[in-house]
């Protein structure tokens, strides 16, 4: 039996321990509730329609007994030569006790009334549904009660008007102890009786109705079951009494199989540190198999992560010395094709052929520079530094420059930021093509400037006297000159900004750094 037990999951064994071990509380529980639940209910239920009956005959007798004095008066009024004397004894009547007290008004054959109390004026009288002799009202304040009285033809008898607090006091006279409300409803009016304590947060509301004159209006009685019984406190501390026996049982059984051995081992990984051959674990003793075999795991994948680690770093090493490579190739390649077209620049005897070698030798060059300035900063990825590779241009472009431009200088103002490899190459091939439009234009100074605009920007400004408007220079030339660097500024996706009286051009590049 040990060993089989052993072999179970550490998930199958805290499952029979605590279905084990709640199965009493639960199934005592379950029986207290549910007997609770209907004993309480029952028991409630057929308090309050007892109640409800006893309220209901007060009002229905008090009623009752003025209706058939209200009735009887009417057939004597009708048959009476002189009704006054009938009409003040019956008044006189309405108002003694056992009868109920209020105001009334008599009718005789007429739909005038021939009675009524002192300070009464009766409400206009509705039309009574088919075949009911009575119509009850409750007015929208609840605070007056009103039945019309008719005869089997419909034709009106009586008045009777009560006040709520008459009602009140007739309904609970004498006085029945208990926890509960009484009102009258009649289509969305009420008007309440008698007032009972609200309900706790654990009672539960019985509402009982009880239908009058026809179903026209109803006597409502609300009650609540006391929140706490003997029963229900049962119920309500057993959950916490199965919550502390689960908890203990859980927090021995977790303590015992999971957190002690996990704890051991969790102390083992913290020891270890990368680079070390292997995880020293302690040895683990508990019936949870499936904690040594976490041991071992992590063991196997220490091993694992070193040997992967070792690895990468040879690939990354490899990857850099390969990209390292292939820019020092394509810089080596470019300066290769940089160096042919000088030597056919210098070995045409046509002037236009030999410029036409040098301008691209010069974008060639731009291009060279940007990949030996990526190269260098390859190591840091910070991107391609403008400073030095603005300089290096510059160098390249006086260098080349035709003979009637050997004396034009340039000026150099290049703040330290770092733009993308994309960038960096319309940068080189916009700063390339104004400067050369300056050289073949007559400029005898170009100023170059980079300087902070905001946040990632910085603003390229170029400048030459010779370019202001009107410029001294081939037409062609210059309509490709003005689609060019209309395109570069397209790429570096900004606008081209052009001060013609000053002979200016700016555009703002995107940065990664900023002086510091």
């Amino acid at each position: 039996m040990g060993i089989r037990w052993a072999r179970l999951s550490t998930g199958l064994k805290m499952l029979l321990i605590l279905s084990v071990g709640l199965l009493p509380l639960g199934i005592i529980a379950v029986i207290a509730s549910v007997d609770n639940a209907r004993a309480n209910r029952a028991k409630a239920e057929v308090e309050a329609r007892a109640q409800l009956a006893v309220h209901a005959q007060r009002l229905s007798i008090a009623l009752t007994r003025n209706s058939f004095t209200i009735r009887a008066a009417r057939d004597a009024i009708i048959e009476a030569p002189d009704p006054a004397g009938i009409c003040k004894r019956t008044l006189d009547r309405l108002g003694r006790f056992p009868n109920t007290s209020g105001r009334f008004a008599l009718y005789g054959e007429q739909p005038t009334p021939r009675c009524v109390t002192a300070g009464f004026i009766p409400p206009p009288v509705p039309r009574p549904p088919a075949g009911e002799i009575g119509v009850p009202v409750i007015r929208p304040d609840g605070n007056l009660f009103q039945i019309f009285m008719f005869d089997p033809n419909g034709a009106i008898e009586g008045i009777a008007e009560y006040r709520r607090e008459t009602l009140a006091s007739i309904v609970d006279t004498p006085h029945v102890v208990g926890n509960f409300s009484l009102e009258l409803v009649q289509d969305g009016h009420v008007m309440p009786l008698r007032a009972g304590d609200p309900g706790g947060t654990l009672s539960r509301e019985i509402v009982t109705d009880y239908p009058f004159g026809y179903n026209r209006f109803v006597m409502r009685l609300r009650t609540h079951i006391p929140p706490l019984t003997l029963t229900e406190a049962v119920v309500i501390l057993m959950p916490v009494l199965m919550w502390l026996w689960a908890s203990l049982v859980g927090w021995i059984i977790v303590q015992r199989l999971l957190l002690q051995p996990l704890r051991r081992i969790q102390q083992g990984i913290s020891a270890y540190k990368p680079g070390d051959r292997g995880l020293d674990l302690p040895t683990v003793r508990t019936p949870a198999h499936e904690i040594g075999a976490l041991g071992e795991a992590f063991n196997k994948v220490t091993h694992t992560v070193a040997r992967h680690e070792a690895e990468l770093e040879e690939a990354v090493v490899r990857q850099t010395r390969l990209v390292r490579e292939v820019h020092h190739r394509v810089k080596n390649n470019l300066q290769v094709v940089a160096s042919l077209l000088n030597l056919h620049s210098r070995g045409s005897p046509n002037e236009q052929v030999a410029a036409a070698y040098a301008s691209i030798q010069r974008r060639v060059d731009a291009l060279a520079v940007v990949h030996r300035n990526h190269y260098a900063e390859l190591e840091e990825n910070r991107g391609v530094a403008l400073k030095p590779l603005v300089s290096e241009l510059a160098a390249n472009l006086r260098a080349t420059a035709p003979a009637s431009a050997a004396g034009m200088q340039i000026r150099l103002d290049i703040g330290a930021f770092y733009a993308t490899q994309d960038a960096a190459v319309s940068v080189a091939f916009l700063v390339t093509e104004i400067v050369e439009f300056g050289m073949l234009c007559g400029a005898d100074l170009v100023s170059v400037v980079l300087e902070g605009e905001d946040a990632g920007h910085a603003r390229l400004s170029i400048e030459a006297a010779a370019l202001a408007a009107p410029v001294d220079c081939d037409a062609a030339l210059a309509d490709r000159f003005d689609r060019i660097v209309t395109g570069l500024a397209r790429q570096l996706r900004s606008t081209l900004e052009r001060d013609l009286e000053r002979g200016r051009y700016s555009v703002l590049v995107g940065v990664v750094g900023g002086d510091e």
